[in-house]
């Protein structure tokens, strides 16, 4: 696929032939219990809800590379795993890729910056973004014949 040829081409990508659907799997399961608690924390702490709603994307994110067999390098991370998901899944969830993108950049000032208000809606929307991006992600995986991916 030349789209991840690009990918390993920058050095963005790296072959991990340890990785298997148990991991992509493992993956998964910790994308769904991050969106479990950013929806027990709304009521109290948007902000850790929002947070955890973007950690859900970003492990859904993670899986889709996985499945194909690599990971994103160590440096800018984040940044490849939705670069990643905009190039691989294409113009079907462009709209879900963009929020991801927005997720991250507000995500990342939460952490690094000042005076960044979330509020309620921002973190149900945060959450049901989450939630779309991996059904999306599971179902592009079942697609490619993955054992085990429920």
């Amino acid at each position: 696929m030349k789209t991840i040829k690009e990918f390993i081409d920058k050095g963005l990508i790296k072959k991990d032939d340890s990785i298997d659907s148990s991991q992509v799997l493992s993956v998964i399961k910790k994308s769904r219990r991050s969106i479990k608690s950013a929806k027990l924390l709304i009521e109290d702490d948007q902000e850790n809800s929002y947070q955890l709603a973007y950690e859900a994307m970003l492990l859904a994110g993670r899986a889709l590379v996985f499945s194909f067999g690599f990971r994103p390098r160590a440096a800018g991370p984040h940044k490849i795993v939705v670069d990643f998901s905009k190039k691989v899944l294409g113009k079907e969830i462009a709209t879900l890729v963009f929020k991801f993108n927005k997720m991250r950049k507000r995500r990342h000032y939460l952490v690094y910056g000042t005076g960044l208000y979330i509020s309620e809606v921002d973190s149900r929307n945060a959450i049901s973004s989450a939630v779309k991006f991996l059904r999306h992600i599971i179902r592009f995986i079942k697609n490619k014949n993955w054992d085990g991916i429920k």
